[in-house]
């Protein structure tokens, strides 16, 4: 019994330093930061010092972590789980998904999509409806995954149509790895699906240091005798108290040149 609990708070220990170092804090910042003693968070590092609920809800607050992984060191502790996690379509979630609904219509007639945790598609407005049933009448054996990075890699989505694939594959694989370095599990399945896509470089299969993300990704379809130019922006909630609501990204399109802008304003 004595065994099992050192090795809960072996795992909690080695959770709470992982976050420390990569916030770039040493244990007296997060113990000044938190208002704790520097020797109580070496204690809780270490093993020596079993957390309270509360003391972790405050590390966790201080270290400004997601909400997945808040829970994620509750349970680490042999805490149960603080923050809910309420699927989009529940009634729960009903005022979020009027909000979702309302910055979809307000970014037409310009496609706007919004992504779960794992970049599948949970909703999109017309603008991007039609862009995709517009591909799919071009491709009779166009892909049915919901995942927006699988059809961006995908022979049979939207790769043949993306004029500067490299250019925006390379960036949305480097996002993943960059977010399965927070969440070692995460997107883990995905990865090994695109790497294995032909075409793909083995040198995306490890993260690009040297290479930052952009504050926003330029991709170009060529769809038929169309040229359209694009930029995207990512948003998400600012305070949520549900993990899915945290979680949810929102994917805006907007024209890049006068030619895409006029393509869409009169599409209909």
């Amino acid at each position: 019994m004595n065994k099992i609990k050192k090795e809960v708070r072996s795992l909690f220990g080695e959770q709470l330093r992982f976050w420390r170092k990569s916030k770039g804090l040493s244990q007296l910042n997060l113990a000044l930061d938190a208002g704790v003693s520097s020797k109580h968070i070496s204690f809780l590092e270490t093993g020596r010092n079993k957390p309270s609920r509360e003391m972790i809800l405050l590390l966790s607050s201080t270290l400004e972590l997601p909400l997945r992984n808040r829970n994620d060191l509750l349970l680490s502790a042999g805490f149960s789980e603080n923050y809910s996690r309420t699927l989009i379509h529940k009634k729960e979630m009903e005022s979020i998904r009027n909000i979702l609904e309302m910055m979809l219509a307000k970014h037409e007639p310009y496609p706007a999509i919004v992504l779960d945790w794992d970049w599948n598609v949970l909703m999109g407005n017309r603008g991007y409806n039609n862009m995709l049933k517009w591909v799919k009448s071009l491709q009779a054996d166009f892909s049915n995954s919901p995942n927006i990075v699988e059809l961006i890699f995908d022979p049979k989505g939207l790769k043949p149509f993306i004029s500067n694939w490299e250019e925006v594959a390379s960036s949305a694989i480097q996002r993943l790895h960059r977010e399965k370095m927070e969440n070692k599990n995460r997107h883990e399945i995905l990865l090994e699906r695109l790497l294995s896509y032909p075409g793909t470089p083995s040198h995306w299969r490890t993260l690009n240091f040297k290479k930052s993300p952009g504050p926003v990704i330029y991709v170009e379809f060529k769809i038929e005798h169309v040229s359209l130019k694009l930029f995207t922006t990512l948003s998400s909630f600012g305070t949520p108290i549900d993990v899915t609501a945290e979680e949810i990204v929102i994917e805006q399109y907007f024209p890049a040149d006068e030619i895409t802008r006029l393509f869409f304003e009169t599409a209909d």
